[in-house]
């Protein structure tokens, strides 16, 4: 690959970009980016380089649907449209075009979830939320606009601390935050923390084929809690992540540097780091996605008929 793209893809791979979204458009803007450096001008070859950029760039991390998806929408559309390769200038404005079409779905469909979930969750006053989600937080402003007793709850969510970034953005939009450490989510969600959590909203980095979702380490820990308290837990995310392959069984969850947890440790302690768990479909309440607020046992065949391209494998 150009010296360009595997930087963007070194940068996935180091956590410079994180968050599906930006994983997503670092992906898309690196397949855009060899259009138009490339200086290939065989028709069959430029189709063929430009893919194994996407999925280079889609597949630099575990658990990242949203840029895999992207990545077979563009496949199964440029099929769909050419049943013989057109010349090299005309496959390079196609495949553009694609490119940009996948990411304006997924700018659209987050504006079309926050509106769903707007209209579930208007009532709700005190929220608590896991790591940091960009679609979260935009729907918890929406949620909390000119509401002068809403509150959020907020993980640190070590050994990151990307519950950090969810905590400012926050509170520069004018909303009471507390910030918990991770271990104390599950007591503020039962009711003896210093809030009155009522419903609890998480991300999601993947939805599984069963309905389960894969999110950050100590999603299930707040899913256990949340079902025993009987507190509605919503996964919001958009759909696009679906993965309907991808099983509690076959999910290969990423590790991380064990220097995350301990950048000196001691020699001969062993440090196991995941950076996600799945959290089982029992434990959520639904989906609130761009297709409506979905019952995790509908959530696949809701996604299969929105999109019937999701499950395409080329």
């Amino acid at each position: 690959m150009p010296t360009e793209i595997e930087e963007i893809q070194k940068d996935i791979q180091n956590l410079n970009i994180q968050g599906a979204t930006n994983v997503c458009i670092a992906t898309f803007e690196g397949m855009k980016r060899y259009l138009q450096i490339t200086k290939e001008t065989e028709s069959n070859k430029l189709l063929e380089e430009f893919f194994v950029v996407g999925d280079s760039l889609a597949s630099a991390r575990e658990n990242e649907p949203l840029a895999t998806n992207g990545v077979t929408f563009v496949k199964t559309s440029f099929q769909k449209a050419f049943s013989d390769l057109p010349e090299v200038s005309s496959m390079k404005r196609v495949l553009t075009e694609l490119c940009d079409e996948y990411l304006e779905m997924v700018n659209s469909s987050k504006k079309e979830l926050i509106e769903n979930g707007y209209k579930s969750l208007e009532n709700y006053k005190k929220i608590l939320t896991h790591c940091h989600s960009s679609t979260v937080v935009s729907l918890i402003k929406s949620i909390g606009q000119n509401k002068a007793d809403f509150e959020v709850v907020c993980t640190e969510t070590r050994p990151l601390f990307q519950g950090r970034t969810t905590a400012k953005n926050l509170l520069s939009a004018g909303i009471k935050t507390t910030m918990v450490a991770d271990s104390a989510a599950e007591s503020f969600i039962i009711g003896r923390g210093s809030v009155p959590v009522e419903v609890i909203l998480i991300g999601c980095d993947e939805i599984l084929g069963d309905g389960s979702a894969v999110n950050k380490i100590g999603s299930w820990g707040i899913g256990m809690a949340s079902y025993f308290a009987k507190k509605l837990l919503y996964v919001v995310t958009p759909s696009l992540k679906l993965d309907i392959n991808s099983t509690i069984a076959n999910n290969k969850i990423e590790i991380r540097e064990d220097k995350e947890l301990w950048p000196e440790a001691p020699q001969g302690l062993d440090i196991y780091n995941p950076a996600f768990e799945i959290i089982d479909k029992e434990l959520i309440t639904g989906y609130i996605t761009e297709l409506g607020v979905i019952e995790t046992r509908n959530i696949v065949d809701t996604v299969k008929a929105k999109y019937p391209w999701i499950v395409t494998k080329i």
